[in-house]
């Protein structure tokens, strides 16, 4: 039975997911709380200033909660240090549900490992969503080079990619937020429908932006040090190649049909992604 009282608190409520999160759970009338690292002073009351590394934000956060969605910024390495007491804090709560952002083939070697084994340890019912690799970069962190220089510079080699649209992961994880009997001990691995090689993105997009956009296949060493250069945190680097890697040796074109079951309609597709936001990459 799906639920819908009590307040949840989402993490990264400005991000690629998390603002889709809380739109998908305001549609079903959950009330929201939107934990920002700073809120905006005219914004709603629904906005709470949150850092995992500051206790002193943590009791206004938590004030109330029952449900939890919960993801590791791109700069936290040392979930341990940093996220595992905050956990061991929710933990503390009347907890319904937590619903934790993983990562498609989740393993040892990355940080999303010790995250979901420190919510599984920490008793709160939860579920994983363990995407792959979302559209939505598209307009973050490669934005610039297709808007700019009419590129994509990765070490992906010809490896494929099941890319999954953030939207629909939002969805998935408002389903088991406000259906934790359902979907509490589950995890699920999120894909799209089908699985592309970078030179068929480059192929859509130059076909919907009518300009001609290359892939540009790049070595591991030099994505290092373009990121390095580029000064992102160590972190960050470090799980972008490692997802480059997996999609270099063939491993990122898994496809599952969780999306379908779950949501009972089929994910969306990159080429529709790409369609709807195409204003983005138009040259300033």
């Amino acid at each position: 039975m799906a639920i819908s009282d009590g307040v949840a608190l989402v993490t990264g409520a400005t991000g690629t997911v998390g603002r889709f999160v809380v739109e998908a759970l305001a549609e079903q009338g959950v009330q929201v709380r939107r934990a920002v690292t700073q809120p905006d002073p005219d914004a709603a009351r629904d906005e709470v200033a949150f850092d995992f590394a500051d206790r002193d934000t943590w009791g206004r956060a938590l004030e109330n909660v029952d449900r939890v969605f919960l993801m590791r910024p791109p700069a936290i390495s040392d979930v341990k240090g940093v996220i595992r007491p905050f956990i061991e804090e929710t933990a503390r709560h009347p907890i319904v549900s937590t619903v934790v952002l993983s990562l498609m083939g989740v393993n040892p070697a990355m940080p999303h490992w010790q995250l979901e084994k420190d919510v599984k340890v920490s008793g709160m019912p939860w579920t994983m969503l363990r995407p792959a690799f979302f559209m939505q970069n598209l307009e973050t962190a490669y934005r610039a080079d297709i808007r700019d220089h009419d590129g994509i510079r990765l070490p992906a080699g010809r490896g494929r990619t099941s890319f999954v649209d953030t939207r629909d992961i939002a969805a998935v994880a408002a389903l088991a937020l406000t259906d934790p009997a359902t979907h509490a001990g589950q995890a699920y691995t999120l894909t799209g429908a089908e699985a592309l090689g970078w030179d068929a993105v480059a192929s859509i997009l130059s076909s919907e932006l009518s300009r001609p956009i290359h892939y540009e296949p790049i070595g591991l060493l030099t994505a290092r040090q373009e990121m390095k250069a580029a000064q992102l945190p160590s972190a960050y680097v470090n799980v972008q190649l490692l997802i480059n890697v997996v999609a270099r040796v063939g491993l990122a074109d898994t496809m599952t049909d969780q999306i379908s079951t779950l949501l009972g309609r089929p994910p969306r597709r990159l080429v529709d992604y790409i369609h709807d936001n195409r204003e983005l990459w138009k040259p300033t």
